[in-house]
């Protein structure tokens, strides 16, 4: 079990959230519903088993299974308007699947107008419990890189999660649905989740030099990583270096694991160079952290015959940075032309020794 859970294995977590129970309860009431209804769904009957059904409560269904308080799409309406019992609403629904009232439906996106935002503000919809299923998409898993080696944490499998919030159109803060949901769990609650592959698996040459590129809340499988080579090297065995190269706004609030990562280094068990583009007046940024270790990476991964390894993991922006600046350094270090430095690219790529997971 526990290696189906280990970070530095490529080993990710696929978290199903719930929704909050005060505000479900809140719905169910609104909508005039009974929370203890059983209801037979299905739909959520697993695939493989054919003629079954899953039998619930509306409270359960709303709170584990349905994503009531996601972002709808127009199909939602062309769905919804028959439900309605006043002819007035009927035609107010079905208009905003309109062409002519798609700058309507698009303000009320912006305002992170929900499922059930729509549901409670037209009073006249009357929508039998067992139909909500076809109406509100189920709350899909969300992937969290695990940040721990269980070689190292027996029993553990740790998550980095940020609460992800954004301002909607008229000024409310609004939060993601899972990374709130971890955020505000506390022990001896339960949480629906299983182990999946992802394609950041360290090497299996302990003695590789490997070079990490974490961007944001990408620095979770590198933790997990180093966490690894400090398990082996406490059985005996010699470990190469590491390299990290850390990209974020500001090191007060962002450097998470900051007291862990400067005891690995004082350690000497990895090299932190971190990027702060706003801890000072010029913007630093991962690329520029990496052009600064150009040498090492020349040696240790552009050369002929060296065996290192470089993972990038996080947003999607700065991918084609880091790739420019290896590239770059390459032909400054290694005197390739372009050409041979974008061949030499793709030779690490189709090695598995140029691996990028990011979102």
């Amino acid at each position: 079990m526990e290696h189906a859970v280990n970070g530095s294995q490529g080993k990710a977590l696929s978290v199903y959230a719930t929704n909050d129970g005060e505000k479900v309860m809140e719905f169910i009431k609104e909508m005039r519903l009974d929370p203890d209804q059983i209801v037979s769904v299905e739909e959520l009957a697993p695939q493989s088993e054919d003629g079954t059904v899953v039998l619930t409560t509306v409270y359960k269904l709303f709170a584990q299974y349905l994503d009531l308080f996601g972002k709808p799409t127009r199909e939602f309406l062309k769905k919804l308007f028959p439900y309605a019992q006043d002819i007035q609403e009927k035609v107010a629904i079905a208009e905003m699947t309109l062409d002519r009232k798609t700058e309507d439906f698009q303000d009320r996106q912006a305002r992170a107008a929900t499922f059930a935002d729509y549901l409670t503000e037209f009073k006249s919809l009357k929508i039998p419990a067992d139909k909500y299923m076809e109406l509100i998409p189920t709350i899909k898993q969300r992937v969290y890189s695990i940040c721990s080696s269980s070689d190292y944490r027996p029993g553990k499998c740790q998550l980095l999660v940020v609460r992800e919030d954004w301002q909607a159109k008229g000024g409310e803060t609004k939060y993601g649905l899972c990374s709130s949901f971890l955020t505000f769990i506390r022990s001896g609650a339960f949480c629906v989740a299983h182990s999946t592959h992802s394609v950041m698996q360290m090497p299996e040459d302990k003695s590789a030099h490997i070079f990490m590129a974490g961007l944001g809340t990408g620095l979770a499988p590198f933790r997990a990583y180093i966490e690894q080579r400090k398990f082996e090297k406490t059985k005996g065995h010699k470990v190469g270096p590491m390299t990290l190269f850390f990209g974020g706004r500001y090191s007060k609030a962002e450097y998470y694991y900051r007291d862990e990562f400067e005891a690995f280094e004082a350690e000497g068990l990895v090299k932190c160079c971190n990027a702060w583009s706003r801890d000072q007046k010029q913007k630093i940024y991962v690329q520029h952290k990496i052009m600064e270790e150009a040498d090492s990476i020349w040696n240790e991964l552009g050369r002929e015959g060296s065996t290192g390894y470089f993972f990038l993991c996080g947003s999607k922006q700065p991918e084609k940075d880091v790739f420019a600046a290896l590239l770059k350094i390459f032909e400054t270090k290694g005197g390739m032309t372009n050409e041979q430095a974008l061949k030499k690219m793709d030779s690490l790529q189709s090695a598995g020794r140029y691996v990028t997971e990011v979102y």
